[in-house]
């Protein structure tokens, strides 16, 4: 049995080490590589070999010396090749010395190698990315890495360093809980951006599920200003609303988990509804073929709209510890219903905690679907109200479908 699974790790390593090794060999039509497949596949399986010396002796020493000798191939090559051309690159070196620690890696580890498989097909991927990381490093701003410094700051630093408990004054608040909203809110955000500056406008697929993850309330508000401008952008600007609008079912449904897992009831209403409007977005995307989209949403990095949803965030939680507390449970639908005509993250995360604490599971979902339901209603108020009329009456159809599949499973769950 040992020998099958040492087998199995030899057979990985190689693997690996011919993954990354067949991209540096690509090169080598265009330039001179350091090392091709064979040469990445021989120092995987030499960093698997010296682990298993280790274990057989019970001494690290092995792979010290193992890894003192990659990394002295590697630094002697450097030398040798800067020595000839002044203008010499690290990477496939470097590349070259995680090789060697994968295979390490993958020896120690247990199927189904998670750790050695991730990193193998990480940096095979960083290889890959050369000329698309170069070029995004050379379109940043400085604002843009400014703003960047400050998310790790804020993910890295500030949020290990606050208590995980209610405060005492304040039971319903959770400063870990609520910041890390905050964080997962600005690490959608900037990790979206980072791939459509990267890789392009794909197209209004991509616009619909960006906003669908985010907010598709500020993304209708957006499209509705740009349809104003370009009136042939009709079908294009009204499924992405849709797109955007149907998948904020599945992000309540998301959210509703993570922060309490025995919602598990939340998933199938949710679904059905979000479910529904992306089989009528279909009618849309069809219409919109012809049309050449391209839509302008504002940099997600701006962290003004984070720390005003966080304050709204403490104030809901705030205000639904409170009904909950001195009135009937039924009243948490008032508070679900006002603040659906905003935002539906809020309020959602809010009755999720709630239901964690006492709050009726059934009361929780009903608010979540009632937030839901004035959510969509207010997307198209505020199209209209901001005056892309075609982009309301295209829209209406299909919103109306979802608030009355929303209103029927709310009726069916009260009676």
């Amino acid at each position: 049995m040992e020998s099958i699974l040492l087998l199995q790790k030899i057979l990985l390593a190689l693997a690996l080490g011919a993954l990354i090794g067949i991209e540096r060999e690509r090169r080598r039509v265009r330039e001179e590589v350091f090392a091709g497949v064979r040469t990445f596949m021989f120092t995987c399986l030499f960093g698997l070999l010296t682990s298993y010396l280790s274990q057989l002796f019970s001494s690290c020493l092995p792979i010290y010396i193992g890894l003192a000798t990659v990394c002295s191939i590697a630094i002697v090559s450097y030398g040798l090749k800067y020595a000839k051309a002044k203008k010499v690159g690290l990477t496939t070196r470097t590349a070259f010395i995680i090789a060697f620690i994968i295979g390490v890696i993958v020896f120690y580890e247990n199927y189904p190698y998670l750790t050695s498989i991730s990193l193998g097909v990480i940096t095979t991927l960083l290889l890959l990315s050369k000329e698309s990381l170069h070029k995004f490093a050379r379109g940043l701003k400085k604002s843009e890495i400014r703003d960047a410094t400050i998310f790790a700051i804020i993910a890295f630093i500030i949020l290990p360093l606050l208590p995980n408990k209610p405060l005492d004054i304040f039971p319903a608040i959770n400063p870990y809980v609520v910041w890390l909203v905050f964080v997962a809110i600005l690490g959608i955000s900037f990790f979206a951006y980072v791939a459509i500056k990267a890789l392009g406008n794909q197209g209004l697929l991509l616009t619909g599920l960006f906003g669908g993850f985010s907010s598709s309330t500020h993304l209708a508000i957006v499209i509705a200003n740009d349809v104003k401008k370009r009136k042939k952008l009709l079908y294009s600007s009204a499924f992405a609303v849709v797109i955007a609008s149907s998948l904020m079912f599945f992000r309540q449904a998301i959210i509703s988990l993570i922060f309490n897992i025995s919602l598990v009831q939340t998933i199938i209403p949710f679904s059905l509804v979000g479910g529904l409007g992306i089989s009528l977005s279909y009618l849309l995307w069809k219409k919109s073929r012809k049309e050449k989209a391209s839509i302008s949403l504002s940099s997600p990095l701006a962290f003004k709209p984070a720390f005003s949803f966080l304050a709204y965030l403490v104030f809901i939680l705030l205000l639904t510890e409170f009904v909950r507390k001195y009135f009937t449970p039924e009243a948490i639908y008032l508070v679900a219903l006002l603040n659906g005509l905003v935002d539906v993250d809020a309020i959602t995360i809010s009755l999720a905690t709630a239901s964690a604490s006492g709050l009726s599971p059934l009361i929780a979902v009903n608010g979540m679907l009632i937030a839901a339901t004035t959510n969509t209603l207010s997307k198209w108020l505020l199209i209209k109200w901001i005056g892309a009329e075609r982009l309301a009456k295209e829209v209406k159809k299909f919103f109306l479908a979802l608030i009355a599949v929303c209103v029927f499973l709310l009726a069916i769950q009260v009676l």
